[in-house]
């Protein structure tokens, strides 16, 4: 499902100049953890590879999904899923490229709650498709229905659930970086 995260983890480290115990120290995971994830000899969670983007600086979909389209449009069937716990939560890539929006389709099946919290460097919009989606952003809960749209600032601590007895599917849509030139 996620290939050459740990590659990509250790790339982006090393870009940072950042030593595993500096990585350790910021995420608050242990040095033997982030080396064996760096050799692909575990499955990082999603609340890990929240913490190691956060850490690093870069945004989840581009790290879980580094390609560059070549084209303006991508088929459903061509979404990469980049997160999944089956029967859960599935993450699916809407990724154009470097220093261009992004974002995710993520389908949260009924009664799944993530209780930790997460945060990002950027901005975020979402919509909820179908379903009912329950949000948390900051100490604020919201329960948010098929059309319903939600605004995340960066560095807000948020999590997300699906209290509903139906799947909930939400569009996430993240800001562009801009540019380190």
């Amino acid at each position: 499902m996620i290939e050459d995260i740990g590659a990509r983890v250790r790339t982006l480290r090393k870009t940072k100049n950042m030593t595993l115990t500096q990585l350790s120290e910021q995420t608050e995971l242990s040095p033997a953890y982030i080396s064996n994830l760096e050799r692909e000899l575990c499955s990082p969670t999603l609340d890990n590879i929240q913490k190691i983007c956060q850490a690093l600086g870069v945004e989840l979909i581009k790290l879980l999904d580094n390609r560059e389209w070549a084209g303006k449009v991508i088929r459903a069937e061509e979404r990469p899923v980049i997160y999944k716990r089956e029967g859960k939560i599935r993450y699916e890539s809407i990724n154009f490229g470097k220093e261009r929006m992004t974002g995710e389709y993520i389908v949260v099946e009924p009664g799944c709650i993530y209780d930790k919290e997460w945060s990002h460097s950027y901005d975020e919009i979402g919509y909820v498709l179908e379903g009912e989606l329950l949000i948390t952003i900051g100490e604020d809960v919201f329960t948010l229905k098929e059309g319903d749209s939600f605004y995340i600032d960066a560095k807000k601590r948020h999590n997300l659930g699906n209290r509903g007895k139906t799947r909930c599917v939400s569009l996430w849509i993240k800001q562009a970086q801009e540019s380190s030139k």
